[in-house]
């Protein structure tokens, strides 16, 4: 059966994501589901300038992700990271949380992060071009001896920061990484469903190809009274072949327990576990060369 694909609409990432989150919700039972949040941490200069800061994710489940560290480069080897690292951790174990986890290239801070505790869980090789590697790591923060490890000494004051510092951050981080590997196009955005009797989405989904030509889907989603009708694989193909059309030659998801075979059957490989994300449950990353 051929299914109608159609380019999504204003609002549709916000619908889809809320049901896709709540359907999620519902698989994993965890207490004291909270408010995911974003914690920005900032370094200033004499004149207010930022020159470093590390973006915090925390997930509704209390699980911790290091999204974004970077330090200006003239003022690196001075204790910044590490105070930036122990900060986040600080704050992950105030609210919480019983593990962190990143993500890292070759050319980026992997040492630094493995004198501080955190383990490759997972490895993909020629990331983000040939020659290069990505690295997930981890960090369990509910073992005490974890602590032990103290922050280099740091003439800097580690100050709260805000969305538009966390922006900030994020920006310098993308500059660094395309002077070390530069960007091969634009961000492109992908946005495909298939619209229902009703008008409203039967299913969906959304991605993205990097300025590397790497893809990451970020939502697949059917409607429950839809599924087992080959829709799901149908409009993951289509994704694919757009994500191929804009120059991706890898695409990346992320699975759970109840889905993870799905992309298995359509020739995803695990690369990464994610064990207890959050306690009980377990989190996939898989990839597929295109």
């Amino acid at each position: 059966m051929k299914y109608k694909i159609i380019p999504c609409s204003e609002g549709d990432a916000e619908l889809i994501s809320g049901k896709l989150s709540a359907i999620t919700n519902l698989k994993i039972n965890f207490e004291d589901i909270i408010e995911d949040e974003l914690v920005v941490f900032k370094v200033s200069d004499s004149d207010g300038n930022i020159i470093a800061g590390c973006n915090l994710f925390i997930n509704c489940w209390r699980d911790a992700d290091l999204d974004i560290l970077w330090v200006e480069e003239k003022y690196r080897r001075q204790g910044i990271g590490s105070a930036l690292i122990h900060e986040a951790e600080r704050i992950a174990r105030e609210k919480g949380c019983h593990l962190m986890t990143l993500g890292t290239f070759d050319f980026q801070a992997k040492p630094l992060y493995e004198k501080y505790g955190f383990t490759v869980c997972g490895i993909i090789k020629d990331c983000p071009t040939k020659g290069h590697t990505h690295y997930d790591m981890i960090k369990r923060l509910d073992d005490p001896s974890d602590e032990s490890v103290a922050a280099a000494p740091c003439a800097f004051e580690i100050q709260s920061g805000d969305e538009d510092d966390a922006e900030y951050i994020d920006d310098k981080l993308v500059e660094y990484n395309w002077s070390q590997v530069p960007a091969v196009h634009d961000f492109e955005w992908i946005g495909r469903k298939i619209q229902g009797d009703n008008g409203e989405p039967a299913a969906a989904g959304f991605a993205g190809v990097n300025f590397w030509n790497i893809a990451f889907v970020e939502v697949l989603w059917v409607d429950e009274p839809q599924r087992n009708q080959g829709i799901g694989s149908y409009l993951l193909s289509e994704i694919e072949r757009e994500a191929k059309k804009n120059g991706a030659c890898i695409v990346m998801i992320d699975a759970r327990d109840w889905n993870v075979n799905f992309f298995k059957k359509h020739g995803y490989t695990v690369y990464c576990t994610l064990e207890d994300y959050p306690n009980g449950y377990s989190k996939y990353k898989l990839l597929k060369l295109l």
